[in-house]
């Protein structure tokens, strides 16, 4: 057996493999330094809005020029209690014409009935006959 090919062929594999495991390595350093990069970036774009926010609040923290007054007529809480009593009215027929055109995204959360699937069902119970229900397949 030629010890010479035995030699190179040992050679080859440990340059490729030494080769893999120097990119390998200059990889991970990368995906580390864009982690590093990517967290600072983040940090700074936090204290920036935390500057925005406190610049904010210290706008809005002073007193008002008017002093609020406790003895307010009833005629205020009339239209608050009129506006409140609108808007849930508005909402309550949004509501039902969502469910009447079939749209999912209803404000309540609830499931609603796609017109697809209810007139699919009518055809499977026309094709099934008009038990009222489909036969479930096992």
């Amino acid at each position: 057996m030629d010890t010479q090919s035995i030699i190179d062929g040992l050679q080859v594999s440990g340059l490729g493999m030494g080769m893999t495991s120097v990119v390998l390595i200059i990889l991970a350093v990368s995906v580390r330094l864009v982690a590093w990069a990517d967290a600072a970036l983040r940090r700074r774009e936090l204290a920036r809005q935390a500057e925005v926010q406190d610049s904010a609040a210290e706008t809005t923290a002073e007193p008002a020029d008017e002093p609020i007054d406790d003895r307010s007529d009833g005629r205020i809480r009339a239209a608050v209690v009129a506006v409140a009593l609108e808007m849930s009215k508005r909402e309550q027929t949004q509501t039902e014409s969502d469910r009447v055109a079939g749209t999912t995204d209803a404000p309540s959360g609830k499931a609603v009935y796609d017109t697809w699937l209810t007139e699919g069902r009518a055809r499977q119970r026309a094709r099934h006959g008009n038990a009222g229900r489909v036969p479930i397949r096992r």
